[in-house]
């Protein structure tokens, strides 16, 4: 909810502090750059000193920092807290993505990932309301946009500490978990072949092209994704006129399906054992979505239809994508899926910054939409060309 709040406050924030497109699109953005920078070290210590203090760690940081965003006064304050929260929670999502390995088999992992995946659109569905609501109160004198990034920051930091308390940070670890239902995970996992990656890129010719491949997908991806979410209230704002508040409850009404397709994608994934399509498709209708509600921008409910059956893949093709990525064979997994996030997090930076930018230079968002919906739907050729051959993904 802290990620995406930002996008809820920037309705009355940037009125209040004038911040323009451009600003806005940088400071969306540029979270993912310190959040690049510390990605690959901070999975590799999640892998060294185990999840339990590092993923807490991150929690309580990232709070305090989203917190401390309703205290920003100008231009430099936003940026650099923006940075501080990327850093804060450089780390967290690879780190996610490793320790669910630890307790999953590949077999299974669709669904473990998938419930990952259904948090970003849950997020957008739990927060809009609240957020409408605290937009609509200025308690003690204080704006209700600043009171959304405090109300909004401190969860994150009392989850941080129930995480120290309670994570186990593996199987090994867990003290509910009795010998023989260890030993019976370790078995399964053991039996499990690595993915077969002469198959993925058997029409290429070599095997290096596989991870290149899913890195540049998973940049672009973010790209969407993040354009997409960050912005979605602002058009929506432009495009009807209505108040803050009730553009914020309008905006979550894409992510009710976007819900429900990551949920029923994630246990068709794993329940049919097809990675490849269950990627692909989600991220060309994502792209299809995106463009087709330009094609009808000047009908807001038809547009924002558009945009609602493009955001059944915004999140519904993550489960697929992280189990053919966490099934490649070789090198340090924390290593490999850093590297992918990384690329994940530029993507991130690149997709609000370039719709902010175009925004204030062709006056309308059809320009970015129309380039985020190229970005997301050449991710699901991408995805198809590295997974050619293979029919289950792993």
């Amino acid at each position: 909810m802290d990620r995406v709040n930002l996008s809820y406050a920037a309705l009355d924030m940037n009125r209040d502090l004038k911040f323009g497109p451009e600003v806005y699109g940088l400071g969306g953005g540029i979270f993912f750059l310190g959040y690049f920078l510390f990605e690959i070290p901070g999975a590799m210590l999640v892998e060294r000193y185990g999840a339990r203090l590092w993923l807490g760690r991150m929690l309580i940081a990232w709070g305090a920092a989203a917190t401390l965003m309703g205290a920003i006064q100008g231009v430099a304050e936003f940026h650099v807290l923006r940075v501080l929260l990327g850093i804060a929670e450089a780390g967290f999502f690879p780190g996610i993505i490793l320790y669910l390995s630890f307790w999953f088999p590949n077999a299974d992992r669709g669904r473990a990932i998938g419930a990952l995946a259904v948090g970003l659109p849950a997020a957008n569905l739990l927060g809009a309301p609240l957020s409408s609501w605290i937009l609509r109160h200025n308690w003690f004198d204080i704006a209700g946009w600043r009171w959304l990034f405090v109300l909004e920051g401190l969860p994150s930091v009392v989850a941080g500490v129930l995480t120290l308390l309670y994570l186990a940070d593996g199987p090994a670890q867990a003290s509910w978990l009795s010998r023989q239902e260890l030993e019976t995970l370790e078995r399964v996992k053991a039996s499990q072949r690595p993915m077969r990656t002469q198959n993925l890129a058997a029409n290429l010719g070599r095997v290096d092209y596989v991870l290149p491949l899913l890195v540049l997908a998973w940049f672009l991806d973010n790209m969407g994704v993040y354009g997409f979410n960050l912005w979605l209230p602002s058009m929506l704002h432009r495009a009807s006129g209505y108040s803050s508040a009730t553009v914020v409850a309008i905006s979550s009404l894409p992510f009710v399906g976007a819900a429900v397709a990551a949920a029923f994608v994630s246990l068709s994934t794993d329940r049919t054992g097809e990675r490849r399509w269950h990627t692909a498709a989600p991220l060309i209708t994502f792209g299809v979505g995106l463009a087709m509600s330009v094609t009808f921008s000047q009908n807001l409910w038809v547009s924002l239809g558009w945009l609602s059956l493009g955001a059944l893949g915004l999140t519904s093709g993550t489960p697929g994508f992280w189990a053919i990525a966490t099934a490649l064979p070789g090198g340090s997994p924390s290593k490999r899926i850093a590297l992918i996030t990384s690329a994940g997090a530029l993507g991130g930076f690149c997709g609000p910054y370039l719709m902010g930018y175009l925004r204030k230079r062709t006056d309308s968002f059809d320009a970015g939409l129309l380039w985020l919906a190229f970005a997301v739907t050449l991710a699901g050729g991408l995805v198809l060309i590295a997974s050619r051959r293979s029919r289950a993904g792993g």
